[in-house]
Order: structure tokens, then C-alpha cells, then sequence
């Protein structure tokens, strides 16, 4: 979701998202997007399904930039571009090109192994206004023993150069994520100190997002790095002017939250009882032209529209988004309880909005679901989700989400 804060002071913009959610009518406008522009990636991280060999069909960058058009006509203000390793794509410029000339505010996330000087250039004529980047370690032994390939550390930092030496006059905030697991999260002071060092705006903690306990923190560790490392971090983090968010100090919640943290919940309990609004604002895009709800969902759920075939706009208003969303209203995905990136905007907007968007307390699910299907659907979207997810049928390790 894209600057709630601005969103919410307009009343042009929270008058209709309040309509929608509570009236259960199409949204008027798009918000933001998320684009995985491919499955293709040059690194072998531990947690992450990409990186194997793996090189499904992809829409065209003409195709993209199709698309990108029909979202800045639907009211798109940003469009974030990721993959897989995004550069694995010969044609990534051309897409960020289509998707600048379309006057939406442009971010991407990349591991830079596989910026070279000339694509750093031709990247960095065009308005991006963000770069995310991966580091897992602050020494090359850490982070490869994570991404596993070697040189991929040197190369990184070397990317990150470019990116400082062809920006211009506008350079684009740079981004650093920390995925933290058992191996590295004691490496977090020495990171900040590292990407501190190279100018970055922020570095971002992310507990790993997988069903491997091994790889996840457990309830001692989580209560060490409370007591021994989050002081040291707040005090590194002031003294490179990183934001001192509660997220940032305590990725996994203070020490009475490690007993769901622990297990992967990293929302902390949220959404059990307050809805998401980012099936109201947001979508999905794979790199098969394939829509879903967020990344959180890409491959979990049954796609809500296919863009390859489909106009933007034909299935962010269509009936199967719109079913959805009524069965959102009052009770979330599994994978939802996993997300913690939205916890603030949901709060913000939770606030405006007014209590009537708290859980149950707005009409009956069945009959949301039979209007908004317009009496179509048989089985709710949801509630398929939760057969694909039971426990005698989880999804092979190929198909885990992208952390």
C-alpha cells in the first residue's frame, strides 16, 4: 500500500475506499502494484524457491508495458518491480522505461549482482525513486553461506557503487533487507554499521518467512536478541540515522509476542481480529501475467485474473476479486497472520475508517459473498485456499513464497 497518510487526508481518495469496503462495491481506483517480472534468479538463497533452474514463460516487456498504462489509467500512483532477480531480464529496461513514461512512481528491488556499469546508466536515467537490495551478512562468509553463491557479497557491494556513481541529481533512496534467520541475525549491529557506511536510507529486518524451523528463530533466541543485541541496534541505528521504528529494533515483537513470532505469526495477531485493506488498493502481478491479492499469496490461492488475456481493470473489479474481498472482510488467510508489512497502513487506516470495519461487525459473510459474486461462486475463494493449505496437501518446497 502506497502513502496512506496522503490517502487518508484526501477525502476524494478515503470517501470511496471506505464506500468500497463497507458497501462492498468495486474499487474506483488502484492504488499501487507489485510486479514479479520473473522466476529467474542467479542466486541459491536457503529460504527461498527461486534460483534452481526454475524459468517459467513470461509476458513480454511490450505486454508490460500495456499494462503499466492501464494501471496509471485506473489511478496507479507506484509500481514496484521485482523477481526472482529482476536483471535476469534482458529487457528490465525497457519495462522500467515504459513504466516512468506512464507517470507512475517507480521502485524496484534487486540483488545488483548483475548491474554493470552500462545498465546502471540506462537504469538510472529513468525516475526510480527506490532500490531494495539484500545483504544476510556483514561479511562475505555469512551472507554466501545464505545466498549461496560465491562472490555474491563483493558483487553487491559493487552494485551498490553503481548505483552511487550514476545516480545524478535525483538519486534513488537505497533500501537494504536483512532476512533474519538462526545463522545470521547476531550479524545485525555489523550490518547496520556497513550499509550505514554506503549511504543507505534504511535497512530493513525481515524474519524469515518459512516453514522450516530450523532456519526461523526459536522463543531463547528470539528473547536473546531482545536483552543482548535490539540496545545495540537502536543505539547504531540513531547514529546512522535509520529510521527507529518499533519494527526495525524489535523485528520479532518484544519478548511476550516470541511464543507467536516463534511459530512464524509475525503479525502478532492482527489480522485475527482487524481486517486488511490491501485487496482494496493493491495487486499482485506474476511474471506469467498472473494477478493475485500480494506476494504473500502468489501461488497460494487460485489467481483472481490473468493479464496475459485480461484488461487491468476487467479483473481488479471483477466478480472473483470482489468475492474475495467480501470474504476478507471478516476472516483472513493463513499467510495473512505471516505479514507484518502492512501492520502500520492497516492501523492508520483501520482508525480512519471507522470502527465498522472490525471484525464481524459489518453485515453477514455469505450474503457479501453471494453479492459480490454476483450469485456465481459455489465455493468461496477463501475457503478454497484453505483446502489447498490443509495439512495432507502443502505445497512442495518449490513453491514456498519468495522471503
Amino acid at each position: 500500500m502506497y502513502d496512506v497518510g496522503q490517502l487518508i487526508e484526501e477525502p476524494e481518495l478515503l470517501g470511496p475506499l471506505a464506500r468500497s469496503f463497507h458497501e462492498l462495491t468495486p474499487p474506483v481506483y488502484l492504488r499501487a502494484v507489485k510486479i514479479k517480472l520473473t522466476a529467474r534468479c542467479n542466486l541459491k538463497c536457503v529460504m527461498c524457491r527461486y534460483g534452481r533452474g526454475w524459468a517459467p514463460p513470461e509476458l513480454s516487456a511490450e505486454r508490460f508495458g500495456q499494462i503499466l498504462r492501464e494501471m496509471a489509467e485506473l489511478g496507479c500512483r507506484k509500481v514496484h518491480f521485482s523477481g526472482g532477480e529482476v536483471l535476469a531480464r534482458r529487457d528490465f529496461e525497457e519495462v522500467v522505461e515504459a513504466a516512468s513514461q506512464s507517470g507512475v512512481k517507480v521502485t524496484l528491488t534487486s540483488n545488483l549482482t548483475l548491474l554493470t556499469k552500462a545498465r546502471a546508466k540506462r537504469l538510472l536515467a529513468q525516475r526510480i525513486s527506490g532500490i531494495s537490495t539484500s545483504l544476510d551478512g556483514a561479511s562475505a562468509k555469512v551472507h554466501e553461506s545464505i545466498r549461496g553463491v560465491p562472490g555474491s557479497f563483493k558483487r553487491t557491494l559493487r552494485g551498490i557503487e553503481y548505483v552511487a556513481r550514476y545516480a545524478g541529481k535525483r538519486p534513488p533512496k537505497l533500501r537494504v533487507n536483512f532476512v533474519m534467520m538462526r545463522e545470521n541475525f547476531r550479524d545485525y549491529p555489523a550490518l547496520i554499521q556497513l550499509v550505514g557506511e554506503r549511504g543507505a536510507e534504511d535497512l530493513v529486518p525481515m524474519p524469515v518467512d518459512t516453514k522450516r524451523r530450523e532456519l526461523r528463530l526459536s522463543k531463547r533466541l528470539i528473547r536473546e536478541y531482545n536483552r543482548d543485541i535490539a540496545p545495540e541496534v537502536r543505539e547504531l541505528r540513531e547514529r546512522y540515522g535509520l529510521p527507529l521504528t518499533e519494527l526495525a529494533i524489535y523485528p520479532f515483537g518484544r519478548d511476550q509476542d516470541a511464543e507467536q513470532t516463534a511459530t512464524g505469526e509475525y503479525a502478532g495477531g492482527y489480522y485475527h481480529a482487524h481486517p486488511c485493506y490491501a485487496p482494496w488498493l493493491h495487486l499482485f502481478v506474476a511474471w506469467d501475467g498472473k494477478v493475485y491479492l500480494c506476494c504473500m499469496t502468489n501461488g497460494r490461492i487460485e489467481p483472481l485474473g490473468d493479464l496475459a488475456t485480461q484488461g487491468v481493470r476487467e479483473v481488479f473489479q471483477g466478480p472473483r476479486f470482489q468475492a474475495i474481498r467480501a470474504e476478507m472482510k471478516h476472516t483472513r488467510l493463513a499467510s495473512c497472520h505471516a505479514c507484518d508489512m502492512y501492520l502500520s497502513e492497516n492501523r492508520e487506516l483501520q482508525a480512519a475508517i471507522g470502527p465498522a470495519a472490525r471484525l464481524g461487525e459489518v453485515g453477514g459473510v455469505g450474503s457479501d459473498v453471494r453479492a459480490a459474486a454476483g450469485g456465481a461462486m459455489s465455493t468461496p475463494v477463501v475457503s478454497q485456499f484453505r483446502l489447498r493449505n490443509a495439512p495432507s496437501a502443502l505445497p512442495a518446497p518449490r513453491r514456498l513464497p519468495l522471503v
